[in-house]
Protein backbone atom coordinates (compact mmCIF):
# COMPACT_ATOMS: atom_id res chain seq x y z
CA UNK A 1 0.00 0.00 0.00
CA UNK A 2 1.66 3.33 -0.81
CA UNK A 3 1.83 5.55 1.96
CA UNK A 4 -0.26 8.47 0.17
CA UNK A 5 -3.37 5.76 0.07
CA UNK A 6 -3.20 5.11 3.29
CA UNK A 7 -3.27 8.68 3.99
CA UNK A 8 -6.42 9.16 2.40
CA UNK A 9 -7.71 6.41 4.45
CA UNK A 10 -6.72 8.35 7.97
CA UNK A 11 -8.23 11.40 6.26
CA UNK A 12 -11.51 9.53 5.78
CA UNK A 13 -12.23 7.86 9.00
CA UNK A 14 -10.57 11.32 10.29
CA UNK A 15 -13.79 13.04 8.73
CA UNK A 16 -16.29 10.50 9.47
CA UNK A 17 -15.98 9.94 13.05
CA UNK A 18 -14.34 13.75 14.31
CA UNK A 19 -12.26 11.24 17.08
CA UNK A 20 -8.88 11.31 17.93
CA UNK A 21 -6.95 9.14 15.56
CA UNK A 22 -6.26 5.40 15.65
CA UNK A 23 -3.75 4.29 13.95
CA UNK A 24 -2.38 0.59 12.71
CA UNK A 25 0.84 -0.60 12.85
CA UNK A 26 1.35 -0.32 9.19
CA UNK A 27 0.13 3.48 8.67
CA UNK A 28 2.56 4.19 11.93
CA UNK A 29 5.38 2.71 9.90
CA UNK A 30 4.13 4.67 7.19
CA UNK A 31 4.45 7.95 9.25
CA UNK A 32 7.61 7.13 10.48
CA UNK A 33 8.96 6.53 6.85
CA UNK A 34 7.50 10.10 5.44
CA UNK A 35 8.32 12.23 7.84
CA UNK A 36 11.07 12.99 10.47
CA UNK A 37 10.22 14.67 13.65
CA UNK A 38 13.12 16.39 16.14
CA UNK A 39 12.15 17.59 19.55
CA UNK A 40 14.47 19.92 21.38
CA UNK A 41 14.88 20.34 25.27
CA UNK A 42 16.29 22.63 27.56
CA UNK A 43 17.28 20.90 30.61
CA UNK A 44 18.92 21.23 33.97
CA UNK A 45 19.01 19.11 37.19
CA UNK A 46 15.63 16.91 35.98
CA UNK A 47 17.67 13.55 37.06
CA UNK A 48 14.29 11.93 37.93
CA UNK A 49 12.38 12.02 34.84
CA UNK A 50 14.97 13.15 32.22
CA UNK A 51 15.47 9.15 31.04
CA UNK A 52 11.48 8.46 31.45
CA UNK A 53 11.08 11.69 29.23
CA UNK A 54 13.57 10.36 26.69
CA UNK A 55 12.02 7.51 26.21
CA UNK A 56 8.40 8.40 25.80
CA UNK A 57 8.98 10.20 22.95
CA UNK A 58 11.10 8.23 21.20
CA UNK A 59 8.27 5.52 21.70
CA UNK A 60 5.76 8.11 20.05
CA UNK A 61 7.37 9.09 16.77
CA UNK A 62 10.15 11.23 17.91
CA UNK A 63 12.89 10.64 15.66
CA UNK A 64 15.69 12.48 17.32
CA UNK A 65 16.23 15.21 20.29
CA UNK A 66 18.74 18.02 20.46
CA UNK A 67 19.11 19.13 24.08
CA UNK A 68 20.96 21.96 25.46
CA UNK A 69 22.15 20.91 29.74
CA UNK A 70 22.19 24.40 31.53
CA UNK A 71 24.61 23.31 33.80
CA UNK A 72 23.05 19.94 35.04
CA UNK A 73 24.77 18.57 38.49
CA UNK A 74 22.60 15.81 39.26
CA UNK A 75 23.30 12.79 37.22
CA UNK A 76 21.26 14.47 34.17
CA UNK A 77 24.53 14.87 32.20
CA UNK A 78 25.04 11.40 32.09
CA UNK A 79 21.96 9.94 31.38
CA UNK A 80 22.07 12.49 28.02
CA UNK A 81 25.30 11.29 27.28
CA UNK A 82 23.95 7.95 27.28
CA UNK A 83 21.29 8.84 24.57
CA UNK A 84 24.23 10.50 22.84
CA UNK A 85 26.16 7.25 22.25
CA UNK A 86 23.01 5.69 21.27
CA UNK A 87 22.98 8.26 18.48
CA UNK A 88 19.49 9.76 19.21
CA UNK A 89 20.29 12.73 20.98
CA UNK A 90 22.72 15.82 20.38
CA UNK A 91 23.74 17.57 23.13
CA UNK A 92 24.81 21.20 23.76
CA UNK A 93 26.49 22.19 27.03
CA UNK A 94 25.26 25.52 28.18
CA UNK A 95 26.34 26.20 31.53
CA UNK A 96 25.32 30.33 32.00
CA UNK A 97 23.41 31.03 34.81
CA UNK A 98 21.82 33.68 32.75
CA UNK A 99 18.11 31.90 31.72
CA UNK A 100 18.38 33.15 27.86
CA UNK A 101 15.38 30.67 27.37
CA UNK A 102 13.79 31.81 24.40
CA UNK A 103 17.24 31.90 22.45
CA UNK A 104 18.74 28.68 23.69
CA UNK A 105 15.06 27.16 22.38
CA UNK A 106 15.51 28.89 18.97
CA UNK A 107 19.03 28.11 18.82
CA UNK A 108 18.15 24.39 18.62
CA UNK A 109 15.05 24.72 17.01
CA UNK A 110 17.10 26.20 13.91
CA UNK A 111 19.85 23.12 14.04
CA UNK A 112 17.22 20.54 14.38
CA UNK A 113 16.03 22.13 10.75
CA UNK A 114 19.74 23.04 9.38
CA UNK A 115 21.63 19.94 10.73
CA UNK A 116 19.12 17.30 11.51
CA UNK A 117 16.74 17.70 8.50
CA UNK A 118 13.43 18.27 10.39
CA UNK A 119 10.20 18.17 9.59
CA UNK A 120 8.27 18.47 12.25
CA UNK A 121 9.40 20.05 15.48
CA UNK A 122 8.27 20.84 18.74
CA UNK A 123 10.34 22.34 22.01
CA UNK A 124 9.20 19.93 25.52
CA UNK A 125 10.50 20.82 28.47
CA UNK A 126 11.42 17.63 30.79
CA UNK A 127 8.67 17.26 32.95
CA UNK A 128 6.25 16.93 30.20
CA UNK A 129 5.32 13.80 28.46
CA UNK A 130 3.77 15.51 24.83
CA UNK A 131 1.03 12.44 24.63
CA UNK A 132 -0.75 11.62 21.41
CA UNK A 133 -4.14 9.19 21.46
CA UNK A 134 -3.69 8.42 17.92
CA UNK A 135 -0.06 6.52 19.48
CA UNK A 136 2.17 8.79 16.96
CA UNK A 137 3.29 12.86 17.76
CA UNK A 138 3.54 12.33 13.45
CA UNK A 139 -0.28 12.12 12.99
CA UNK A 140 -2.12 14.52 12.75
CA UNK A 141 0.22 17.17 11.28
CA UNK A 142 0.30 14.96 7.98
CA UNK A 143 -3.12 14.62 8.19
CA UNK A 144 -3.44 18.08 8.52
CA UNK A 145 -1.46 18.68 5.65
CA UNK A 146 -1.93 22.43 4.90
CA UNK A 147 -1.62 23.26 8.65
CA UNK A 148 1.77 24.69 9.57
CA UNK A 149 1.18 25.38 13.24
CA UNK A 150 -0.86 23.08 15.93
CA UNK A 151 -1.55 24.68 19.19
CA UNK A 152 -1.22 22.02 21.94
CA UNK A 153 -3.33 21.81 25.31
CA UNK A 154 -1.08 21.74 28.26
CA UNK A 155 -3.03 19.34 31.25
CA UNK A 156 -1.13 19.68 35.05
CA UNK A 157 -0.45 16.24 36.61
CA UNK A 158 -1.02 16.46 40.56
CA UNK A 159 -0.10 14.50 43.47
CA UNK A 160 -2.10 13.25 46.18
CA UNK A 161 -1.36 14.89 49.38
CA UNK A 162 0.64 12.53 51.64
CA UNK A 163 1.78 15.25 54.31
CA UNK A 164 4.91 15.83 52.79
CA UNK A 165 6.00 12.15 52.11
CA UNK A 166 5.11 12.20 48.08
CA UNK A 167 6.79 10.38 45.52
CA UNK A 168 7.00 10.79 42.11
CA UNK A 169 5.63 9.24 39.74
CA UNK A 170 3.82 6.71 42.22
CA UNK A 171 1.77 9.62 43.76
CA UNK A 172 0.38 11.56 40.92
CA UNK A 173 -3.37 10.56 41.02
CA UNK A 174 -4.74 13.55 39.43
CA UNK A 175 -5.28 15.77 35.99
CA UNK A 176 -6.90 19.17 35.85
CA UNK A 177 -9.34 18.29 33.63
CA UNK A 178 -11.64 21.40 33.95
CA UNK A 179 -9.29 24.23 34.67
CA UNK A 180 -10.26 27.31 36.25
CA UNK A 181 -9.67 29.94 33.20
CA UNK A 182 -9.86 33.66 34.07
CA UNK A 183 -7.62 36.91 33.12
CA UNK A 184 -4.24 36.61 34.21
CA UNK A 185 -4.50 39.68 36.30
CA UNK A 186 -7.44 37.95 38.11
CA UNK A 187 -4.99 34.84 38.34
CA UNK A 188 -1.91 36.59 40.06
CA UNK A 189 -4.74 37.97 42.76
CA UNK A 190 -6.19 34.98 43.70
CA UNK A 191 -2.83 32.50 43.96
CA UNK A 192 -2.07 33.55 47.54
CA UNK A 193 -5.16 31.12 48.68
CA UNK A 194 -5.68 28.64 45.72
CA UNK A 195 -3.14 26.70 43.67
CA UNK A 196 -2.02 28.25 40.55
CA UNK A 197 -1.62 24.54 39.08
CA UNK A 198 -5.69 24.62 39.07
CA UNK A 199 -5.67 27.32 36.27
CA UNK A 200 -5.48 27.10 32.64
CA UNK A 201 -2.18 27.13 31.26
CA UNK A 202 -1.25 28.27 27.71
CA UNK A 203 -0.99 25.87 25.04
CA UNK A 204 2.07 24.90 23.29
CA UNK A 205 3.43 24.72 19.60
CA UNK A 206 4.01 21.81 17.39
CA UNK A 207 5.11 22.96 13.77
CA UNK A 208 5.81 22.06 10.51
CA UNK A 209 9.23 23.24 8.50
CA UNK A 210 8.69 23.21 5.25
CA UNK A 211 8.40 27.17 5.30
CA UNK A 212 12.19 26.81 7.29
CA UNK A 213 12.40 27.38 10.96
CA UNK A 214 10.31 28.97 12.77
CA UNK A 215 10.89 30.97 16.19
CA UNK A 216 8.79 30.48 19.08
CA UNK A 217 7.97 33.25 21.86
CA UNK A 218 9.09 32.38 25.67
CA UNK A 219 7.64 29.43 27.04
CA UNK A 220 7.18 27.52 23.63
CA UNK A 221 3.79 28.79 23.80
CA UNK A 222 3.42 30.78 20.12
CA UNK A 223 5.26 31.08 17.09
CA UNK A 224 7.09 34.43 17.38
CA UNK A 225 4.56 37.16 15.90
CA UNK A 226 7.37 39.34 14.71
CA UNK A 227 7.65 36.51 11.38
CA UNK A 228 5.19 38.85 9.59
CA UNK A 229 6.66 37.52 6.21
CA UNK A 230 5.47 33.96 6.09
CA UNK A 231 1.60 32.97 6.47
CA UNK A 232 1.00 29.94 8.79
CA UNK A 233 -1.75 27.94 8.58
CA UNK A 234 -2.62 27.15 12.43
CA UNK A 235 -4.86 24.22 14.22
CA UNK A 236 -5.89 23.40 17.52
CA UNK A 237 -4.68 19.52 18.00
CA UNK A 238 -7.37 17.51 18.92
CA UNK A 239 -4.74 14.54 19.14
CA UNK A 240 -2.03 15.70 21.27
CA UNK A 241 -2.02 16.67 25.16
CA UNK A 242 0.81 17.61 26.89
CA UNK A 243 0.89 15.71 30.30
CA UNK A 244 2.61 18.50 32.81
CA UNK A 245 4.63 17.39 35.94
CA UNK A 246 5.24 20.54 37.68
CA UNK A 247 5.40 19.19 41.56
CA UNK A 248 7.13 15.76 42.09
CA UNK A 249 8.07 16.31 45.74
CA UNK A 250 9.18 19.01 47.84
CA UNK A 251 12.72 18.84 47.71
CA UNK A 252 12.19 18.97 43.76
CA UNK A 253 10.02 21.84 43.89
CA UNK A 254 12.62 23.68 45.95
CA UNK A 255 15.09 22.74 43.45
CA UNK A 256 13.09 24.04 40.65
CA UNK A 257 12.12 27.17 41.63
CA UNK A 258 15.73 27.91 42.82
CA UNK A 259 17.10 27.05 39.56
CA UNK A 260 14.54 28.79 37.21
CA UNK A 261 14.74 32.22 39.79
CA UNK A 262 18.23 32.36 39.79
CA UNK A 263 18.34 32.40 35.82
CA UNK A 264 14.90 35.25 35.16
CA UNK A 265 17.06 37.06 38.01
CA UNK A 266 20.27 36.95 36.32
CA UNK A 267 18.91 37.75 33.16
CA UNK A 268 16.80 40.74 34.34
CA UNK A 269 20.07 42.30 35.79
CA UNK A 270 20.95 41.92 31.85
CA UNK A 271 18.19 42.91 29.59
CA UNK A 272 14.69 44.62 30.81
CA UNK A 273 12.45 41.41 31.11
CA UNK A 274 8.16 42.18 31.10
CA UNK A 275 6.09 42.23 34.24
CA UNK A 276 4.41 38.90 33.28
CA UNK A 277 6.83 36.76 32.02
CA UNK A 278 6.99 34.30 34.28
CA UNK A 279 5.54 36.02 36.66
CA UNK A 280 4.99 32.92 38.67
CA UNK A 281 8.15 31.36 38.72
CA UNK A 282 9.70 35.20 39.97
CA UNK A 283 6.46 35.19 42.83
CA UNK A 284 8.00 31.34 43.96
CA UNK A 285 11.33 32.85 44.06
CA UNK A 286 10.69 35.88 45.88
CA UNK A 287 8.48 33.40 48.38
CA UNK A 288 11.91 30.86 48.45
CA UNK A 289 14.36 33.83 49.50
CA UNK A 290 11.22 35.11 52.38
CA UNK A 291 11.46 31.46 53.62
CA UNK A 292 7.91 30.65 52.81
CA UNK A 293 7.93 28.46 50.32
CA UNK A 294 6.70 25.14 51.73
CA UNK A 295 3.07 27.49 52.53
CA UNK A 296 3.28 27.18 48.64
CA UNK A 297 3.76 23.53 48.46
CA UNK A 298 0.83 23.08 50.52
CA UNK A 299 -1.24 25.17 49.01
CA UNK A 300 -0.62 23.57 45.69
CA UNK A 301 -1.50 20.52 47.29
CA UNK A 302 -4.93 21.76 48.75
CA UNK A 303 -7.19 19.69 46.37
CA UNK A 304 -9.78 17.73 47.90
CA UNK A 305 -12.54 20.72 47.36
CA UNK A 306 -11.29 20.63 43.74
CA UNK A 307 -11.79 17.02 42.85
CA UNK A 308 -15.77 17.51 44.84
CA UNK A 309 -16.08 20.39 42.16
CA UNK A 310 -14.87 18.46 39.05
CA UNK A 311 -11.91 20.68 38.59
CA UNK A 312 -9.63 17.61 39.07
CA UNK A 313 -10.34 13.86 38.24
CA UNK A 314 -8.70 10.78 38.85
CA UNK A 315 -6.02 9.91 35.99
CA UNK A 316 -7.35 7.41 33.36
CA UNK A 317 -5.78 4.23 32.50
CA UNK A 318 -3.63 5.44 29.57
CA UNK A 319 -2.01 8.27 31.31
CA UNK A 320 -1.65 5.93 34.66
CA UNK A 321 0.42 3.51 31.46
CA UNK A 322 2.29 7.41 30.28
CA UNK A 323 3.52 7.01 33.91
CA UNK A 324 5.54 3.97 33.71
CA UNK A 325 7.98 5.58 31.48
CA UNK A 326 9.22 7.15 34.70
CA UNK A 327 9.76 3.85 36.54
CA UNK A 328 13.78 3.33 35.53
CA UNK A 329 15.20 3.72 38.53
CA UNK A 330 17.30 7.59 39.20
CA UNK A 331 20.12 8.40 41.36
CA UNK A 332 18.09 9.67 44.80
CA UNK A 333 18.31 13.41 44.51
CA UNK A 334 20.64 14.78 47.66
CA UNK A 335 22.39 17.87 49.12
CA UNK A 336 21.01 21.59 49.48
CA UNK A 337 18.11 22.87 47.71
CA UNK A 338 20.60 25.94 46.46
CA UNK A 339 23.24 23.90 43.87
CA UNK A 340 27.03 25.06 44.62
Amino acid sequence: MKFLGILDDIVNEWHTTQRRICLNETEQAALAAGTRLVMTLLVRNEVDVIEGNLRFHLDHGVDFIVVTDNGSSDGTTEILQEYAQKGVVHLIHEPSRVFHQSAWVNTMGKLACSSFSADIVFHADADELWHPGSGSLKAELCIKNRVDVLSVPVKNMMMANKSGYERFPEDIAYEVSSPIIKPVHKVMNEVSWRSFLLYRYPNKVIYKTRQGHIDVVQGNHDINPSDNLREFIRDYSTDIEILHFPVRGFEQFCKKIVNNGEGLENLSRQVRTEAFEAWHVKRWYALYKSGRLDEEYQRLLDLEGYLKKGILSPLNGQKQRALTYFDTPAPVLTGSVVDE
